[in-house]
């Protein structure tokens, strides 16, 4: 059965919460005070760019996504690579993006590359692109290839609450060690990376400058600069991961072992209105929530319901 059969859409659109939590389930969220039409329409907007996308595939055998990134039939990724990468998302946040493709590609804009997710507004569409080697090794460097595409599967899902404080925090919650899982979200943003990386080029031309051109040159001060850049970047995610972290336990008072579900459904600044939150107001929180946002009744429906299946369930 198509996950985007018109009979669950039409459901969906009429506000059935049992529709809408299977959507849920394949990683659609409604955005933060979306209505169910709003919602469906974009989902047959996936539906249809999903559809077109194949068409195309099967016409010419290869599809370019922009980019220089061009993919072809022959190197899809197929289905049962995506089972470990589904177990993960399905086992900490209940979901799994099946209905998005990959491809196996050797992008020409990074050596380094290991994998990521394209994704296209409005229409939700995504596809996850990871490198050739992956076809042959399930590692490569630091990288593994479920861990990639969990890792991109959490940015594909969560796109629509247009996250940036604790984007990354979600998203390396599916790392294979704690190194990654505690340090991967210390750059929130592209502009985090190029900062650090600015300073520390700063600091390289410096020492090249007092190697060849300046012998008196002073360091202290670029060494300041790099270590001033990597002390707001670890105070910063350290403030984060104590939000994040009272959050969770103000969720876990009343959704249990779904708490990690749930926390991944929401925005930052419910996030951080949460942490602030003392536990016995979360009823009346999550009451005005539920009478106000859509998303929040599907969430409710999902991890409140005494059938409720725990996270990693087939639904």
């Amino acid at each position: 059965m198509s996950m985007f059969e018109a009979e669950r859409l039409a459901r969906a659109e009429a506000g059935d919460l049992a529709a809408l939590a299977e959507l849920d389930a394949l990683g659609l969220f409604l955005a933060p005070g979306e209505a169910p039409a709003a919602f469906i329409a974009s989902v047959r907007a996936l539906d249809a760019r999903l559809r077109e996308f194949e068409a195309e595939l099967a016409a010419s055998g290869r599809c370019d996504l922009g980019e220089g990134v061009k993919l072809e039939a022959g190197r899809r990724i197929p289905p049962e690579r995506f089972a470990d990468a589904w177990e993960i998302t399905e086992r900490l946040f209940a979901f799994r993006a099946a209905w998005a493709p990959g491809f196996y590609v050797d992008p020409t804009f990074s050596w380094l590359f290991g994998g990521c997710a394209f994704t296209f507004d409005p229409e939700r569409f995504a596809v996850f692109i990871i490198r050739e080697v992956f076809a042959r090794r399930d590692r490569w460097l630091i990288y593994g290839r479920e861990e990639l595409l969990a890792h991109e599967a959490c940015h594909v899902a969560r796109m629509p609450l247009a996250s940036e404080r604790f984007e990354e925090r979600h998203a390396y919650g599916t790392a294979a060690t704690a190194f990654r899982r505690r340090c991967g979200s210390l750059f929130r943003k592209p502009s985090d990376s190029l900062l650090f990386l600015g300073v520390t080029l700063l600091l390289l031309a410096a020492q090249s400058a007092q190697l060849f051109l300046i012998p008196r040159l002073p360091m202290f001060p670029f060494w300041g600069a790099v270590g001033a850049v990597v002390l707001f970047l670890g105070v910063r995610d350290a403030g984060d991961a104590g939000v994040f972290a009272r959050a969770r336990r103000v969720l876990a008072t009343r959704f249990g072992a779904f708490a990690g579900a749930v926390l991944f459904r929401c925005s930052d600044a419910e996030i951080a209105a949460l942490a602030r939150l003392a536990p016995a107001a979360l009823d009346a929180w999550l009451e005005a929530k539920t009478a106000a946002d859509w998303r929040w009744r599907i969430i409710r429906h999902r991890f409140m319901a005494p059938e409720a299946p725990a996270p990693g369930t087939d639904i």
